[in-house]
């Protein structure tokens, strides 16, 4: 009798990372606060380009069909710039990982930068590594459920600025604001933001290290 193949997969094991500082540390911190301030700030950078055009900085205008970047519009049949930018764009990460390992991967990709943010929050709510390994082995009671609670409801306010801060980039960030907290917005934003907010939830939140394993190509 033929023995049963062993599984592929692993069983996902909670991973509970140490604080630590240094110079790497450090500079993971200068990098995560650049990039988290360049999503959430840059739909509200005003670039004037005269009374007939938008006069936000970067926007994808999808209802004119045109692009805005700064000074740069590109309309459809321009398009090709922008394939070419993603062109380049994947050479670059392909060459700067040939050339320094997975800088990407460990300082820049928007998985590391938000499980990093996350991991924070851990260490608010829960303490250490330590104080976090006792909480999780612990039995459920109200102590834990508090905490739990407590610092799920900051995964998901994080989450829903990341999915609201998304759609500023396709419409006029303060008009659009202003309509989805008064529920005027279109359906489709709504939908966009209930996507992403559950997606950065659920992957920062708790997929972290199974997103790089088996999702990342």
């Amino acid at each position: 009798m033929n023995a049963p193949e062993p599984s592929l997969y692993a069983a996902s094991r909670t991973v509970h990372n140490k604080r630590i500082d240094g110079p790497f540390r450090r500079f993971k911190w200068l990098v995560m606060l650049v990039t988290l301030g360049i999503y959430y700030v840059t739909p509200w950078l005003r670039w004037d380009r005269g009374p007939y055009a938008p006069d936000q900085a970067v926007l994808v205008d999808l209802a004119n069909r045109r692009f805005y970047m700064f000074g740069i519009e590109i309309w459809p049949h321009e398009f090709y710039f922008v394939a070419g930018l993603l062109i380049m764009a994947g050479v670059g990460l392909f060459l700067v990982t040939s050339a320094v390992g997975r800088a990407w991967c460990g300082y820049a990709c928007p998985q590391t930068v938000w499980t990093d943010l996350f991991q924070h929050i851990d260490r608010f709510v829960d303490g250490d590594r330590n104080a976090r390994v006792r909480l999780d082995n612990a039995p459920w009671g109200p102590a834990k459920i508090a905490r739990r609670l407590f610092k799920w409801s900051i995964y998901l306010v994080i989450s829903l600025l990341t999915g609201g801060a998304w759609i500023l980039y396709f419409a006029d960030a303060p008009t659009l604001l202003r309509d989805f907290v008064t529920f005027e917005a279109a359906p489709v934003a709504y939908a966009t933001v209930a996507v992403l907010t559950a997606t950065t939830f659920v992957l920062g939140g708790f997929m972290r290290e199974q997103v790089c394993i088996y999702m990342c190509p």
